[in-house]
């Protein structure tokens, strides 16, 4: 009678490192893209608590102010 491990070929053994790696990559692209929106969203609510005056300064106007709080999107122009 032949044990498991001796019809066990190296071909069915399954590299697990490689896997692991790339769950540990996308685990990794997942937090940035996280901390990504967590900033951009504590960005545009600060632009809420801005004063008219300081938001005429950098161009904007409340309304602009506004809808640029209630994005959600990430802008092409921010990195993951």
């Amino acid at each position: 009678m032949t044990t498991y491990s001796e019809n066990c070929t190296q071909s069915t053994v399954v590299n697990t490192s490689g896997m692991l790696q790339r769950l540990a990559q996308l685990a990794h692209h997942w937090l940035n893209y996280q901390l990504l929106k967590a900033r951009l969203h504590q960005e545009r609510q600060s632009l809420l608590s801005m004063s008219d005056g300081m938001l005429k300064d950098i161009g904007i106007s409340r309304a602009q102010a506004e809808q640029e709080a209630i994005r959600d999107d990430i802008p092409a122009t921010r990195c993951i």
